[in-house]
């Protein structure tokens, strides 16, 4: 028997990367959990967060952004991000991440973290419930090596193990085994005729 539970926001699980913007000493990050994939040609991500973090004046202001995706064990490290403020704190210092230059965007990308995104800011919507929806073009990936595929084109989940999160409850998870290809393993209920 199902029991009603009142209206919640919760989507189980979801990733939790480090969103990075800023140039130089003024670089800083949060923790966000509400992203998603929002095209695919142009490759793009949206994200939704609100105009009181440092991050999204520094994405404001600077156009750029990069997305980090960090593995399970950074859990505390990711979570300090997302629990104080870059206006007030070194969050790159305080943190001990460490980070390395991208290829193609003025802000970092974050070394620890073994799956990246450069982004440029395409679109920005304000959202009825107050918060900020930001849509950027993805115009680089990179991934750490061993967290390549066999063929070495696309980064593995498994070995990435990242962190992922789960909205609602406020908790951090790790991802399980994996089960079987999408949009294949559908087509065994199919029936013919």
């Amino acid at each position: 028997m199902k029991r009603a539970l009142g209206p919640q926001n919760g989507v189980f699980p979801t990733p939790i990367p480090l969103v990075m913007s800023g140039l130089g000493e003024e670089a800083s990050m949060l923790a966000l959990a509400w992203i998603m994939p929002a095209g695919s040609k142009p490759p793009a991500l949206a994200m939704v967060m609100g105009r009181r973090h440092h991050t999204w004046e520094l994405i404001e202001r600077c156009g750029e952004f990069t997305v980090n995706f960090a593995p399970a064990r950074l859990f505390r490290e990711v979570d300090y991000c997302g629990v104080v403020s870059g206006r007030d704190r070194d969050k790159v210092s305080e943190s001990g991440l460490t980070l390395v230059e991208s290829a193609i965007v003025g802000p970092p990308m974050i070394a620890e973290c073994p799956y990246n995104h450069e982004c440029r800011l395409m679109a920005e919507y304000d959202l009825p419930t107050g918060s900020h929806m930001i849509v950027g073009e993805v115009v680089q990936s990179h991934a750490n090596e061993e967290v390549l595929n066999a063929e070495g084109t696309r980064a593995d989940v498994a070995l990435m193990d990242p962190l992922v999160y789960a909205t609602g409850n406020r908790e951090y998870f790790r991802l399980g085994e994996r089960l079987e290809a999408a949009y294949s393993c559908g087509k065994t209920l199919v029936k013919d005729g």
